[in-house]
């Protein structure tokens, strides 16, 4: 009979020893061979594998346990197996020796064990009886696995798990897990608190519902094409803007992010959604649309959203042969009202006539107000006879019914010119409008209270030589077009200082953005004066560095303009090439925000520094002005004239203006004009002077 399985593991002291037991052993039976190769394969087992009495002392030990545990055979033999089990665990060790011991097998169990080291490992243990002959149990036999790298693996897992669950949960934006199985994608499988407080539903509630429920019935189909190419592997990811239906059915803009969930082979298990409420910057990129667009004393669109208007019907027109007439409208004797009533009862004045003139014209006409008291009125698809009516039913609307401004009753007229276009016209947009100002002048000139139509003679002069908007730049190319505002601060003597005496100390102390912002709010409310005063002035105004990175100052500038009624393209707003901008981000959005309505800028000393062509790329500009050190010697340097020619080939190829700074002779002057420079300033153009005289009173003939 084989010898005890105690026995032969108390033998398998090494690979030698136990072949010699082997042999010795030979001569008394033939099956003494098998118990050799047996207690060989256990000494050589990568498993730790032990013995222990009844009692718990250990009484084999093989190489695996060995380098398991770091004891030797003799350092353990005979010592209690209780020095490898941590004290937190001898009571589960215990009840596991007791089932054994009572004849059972323990086929696996995972704890921990303490190393000759101090250290603790993780290890698989299975555990059965050592039997005698007559079938008795004498010993626990245990083979015990090192499992410590997959427990960490398990731990990790489980500590992701345990993070993304909580990042999922404490979000401060809507998450969602969503079903992409094929019969039921769609379906809320989880929320977070933020996507309850965002839809206004429980979690209970949502994680029954299907995703389209949540999602304005317009914006259904197009965000399920996104889900099934996402699903399909075509995209990764997809972003995009949408209506979100609230449980109490008002309508919410959302930002929503989406990407797939996959398992360890790379099996897509659900996608997840990301929801981020932005109502609110919706509604103000909204009403930064509203405000480039229209009129903020009236509501009306504006000149530059009338152009527009009136491009996209002549081009449909010439596609469909079809015709209509552009009305251009002026109040008679309007500056009289200003000067009489004050500023004040203008714009009333203003806003009674655009209320009653907009009555009179139907949905598809589009009325504007073009600035002053002038108005524009679009007529699609009519004939010159119908053109006519409506001018004269306007004008009738005007005579009749006196406007009551500053308490009493005033009467009041129009003058109104007419150009008709039809589908073959070859003229602009820009070019109609002028025919009509200039028949409107026309009637003017001719009494007033009258309609007079553009003539034939001056529609074939416009289609056949340069066109007006042309003509008329050409012809103001040495007027003033805009004025730079210029900073002073009085010193203790009186005297005025430049801005190199305060404008360090005001950067070093953060008081920059608030100069930024009165001078800002100053111009607004010097073109606003303008405006009432009957003039059309547009200013430009360097801003700091700090305040170009403002998140706050876009917003600010909005709602200066829109107080003052002031048109954001009367605004240039500079930025001085050498200024140091902290957040090119911050930068881009302030520009971009400002240009959307309407507001020009202006790349100051552009060359003086190396960060002309950094922010030339990264900012939105419509003027490059040339700093005064190419200017200042150019009749006398060839290599200013080399570098200005440069910079203006550069200029045009962009589509940016240039404009030529120091220019103090007639000499200097002629040349830029001859490099195709757009623009000077200098002594030679305008000495700087007080802003009174700017603002005096300038004579001019009353409409």
């Amino acid at each position: 009979m084989l010898p005890s399985a105690m026995h032969v593991l108390i033998a398998a002291r090494c690979h030698t020893e136990a072949l010699n037991v082997a042999d010795r052993r030979a001569q008394q039976t033939d099956v003494i061979p098998l118990e050799a190769w047996l207690a060989s394969i256990i000494q050589c087992s990568a498993l730790g594998i032990l013995g222990k009495t009844p009692e718990g002392l250990i009484t084999s030990w093989n190489a695996g346990a060995e380098r398991l545990y770091g004891y030797s055979l003799d350092e353990v033999i005979t010592q209690p197996a209780s020095l490898l089990v941590p004290p937190d665990h001898l009571r589960d060790e215990e009840e596991i020796d007791r089932q054994v011991l009572a004849g059972g097998r323990v086929d696996h169990y995972e704890t921990e064990r303490l190393r000759k080291d101090g250290g603790l490992i993780s290890v698989a243990v299975s555990a059965s009886p050592i039997k005698d002959v007559q079938g008795g149990v004498v010993g626990i036999s245990a083979i015990e696995r090192d499992i410590t790298d997959r427990k960490r693996a398990e731990s990790a897992l489980s500590d992701a798990e345990a993070r993304f669950k909580s990042t999922f949960e404490d979000a401060p934006i809507g998450m969602a897990l969503v079903s992409i199985d094929p019969a039921s994608t769609g379906r809320l499988l989880q929320v977070n608190e933020a996507f309850c407080e965002l839809t206004g539903y429980s979690r209970a509630h949502l994680e029954t519902l299907d995703l389209r429920t949540l999602i304005h019935p317009e914006d259904v189909e197009e965000e399920a094409s996104l889900l099934a190419q996402l699903v399909a592997g075509e995209i990764h990811r997809y972003e995009i803007e949408t209506r979100c239906i609230h449980a109490e059915r008002q309508v919410v803009w959302v930002l929503v992010t989406a990407s797939l969930v996959c398992d360890d082979s790379g099996k897509p298990l659900y996608c997840i959604r990301q929801t981020q409420d932005i109502q609110e910057r919706k509604q103000f990129a909204g009403h930064l649309e509203h405000l480039a667009d229209h009129d903020a004393l009236t509501g009306l669109f504006n000149r530059r959203r009338f152009v527009r208007e009136l491009s996209r019907q002549m081009s449909y027109a010439r596609r469909y042969g079809e015709g209509g007439a552009v009305l251009f409208l002026d109040l008679d004797n309007f500056k009289d009202v200003n000067d009489t009533l004050g500023h004040q009862a203008g714009d009333e004045l203003i806003a009674s006539v655009a209320h009653l003139l907009g009555a009179r014209l139907r949905d598809t006409d589009v009325f504007a107000r073009l600035g002053g008291d002038e108005f524009a009125v679009l007529l699609p698809r009519v004939g010159p006879d119908e053109a006519e009516a409506v001018a004269d039913d306007l004008m009738q609307a005007v005579r009749k019914n006196p406007s009551p401004t500053a308490g009493r009753s005033m009467p009041l007229t129009v003058s109104v010119g007419i150009a008709p276009f039809h589908a073959d016209a070859a003229v602009t947009a820009d070019d109609l409008l002028i025919e009509a100002d200039l028949a409107m002048y026309n009637a003017k000139e001719t009494g007033r209270d009258r309609l007079i139509f553009a003539s034939p003679e001056q529609q074939a002069q416009m289609e056949n030589r340069l066109s007006w908007t042309e003509r008329i730049r050409k012809a103001l190319d040495d007027e003033i077009s805009q004025y730079e505002l210029l900073l002073r601060m009085p010193g203790t003597g009186g005297e005025l200082l430049l801005p190199a005496s305060f404008l360090y100390t005001a950067e070093r102390h953060d008081l920059i953005r608030g100069i930024d912002r009165w001078v800002v709010s100053r111009a607004i409310q010097l073109i606003a004066d303008a405006r009432r005063a009957g003039r059309e002035l547009c200013l430009e105004v360097n801003v700091s560095g700090r305040s170009v990175a403002d998140p706050e100052l876009p917003g600010f500038i909005v709602e200066q303009l829109k107080a003052a009624s002031v048109d954001p393209a009367q605004l240039i707003l500079e930025v001085t090439e050498t200024a140091a901008i902290g957040n090119m981000d911050e930068a881009r959005r302030f520009v971009a925000t400002l240009a959307d309505i309407g507001c020009r800028f202006a790349l100051d000393d552009f060359g003086a520094g190396f960060g002309s062509f950094y922010y030339l790329k990264y900012l939105s500009l419509d003027y490059l002005k040339i700093d005064g050190e190419f200017i200042r010697n150019l009749p006398a340097s060839t290599t200013d004239q080399l570098i200005l020619r440069s910079i203006v080939q550069m200029a045009n190829g962009l589509g940016k203006k240039t404009i030529a700074e120091f220019v103090g002779s007639a000499e200097s002057l002629q040349l830029v004009r001859a490099q195709g420079v757009r623009y000077a300033q200098g002594y030679h153009v305008g000495r700087p002077r007080p802003l009174t005289e700017l603002r005096a009173p300038v004579a001019e003939t009353a409409r």
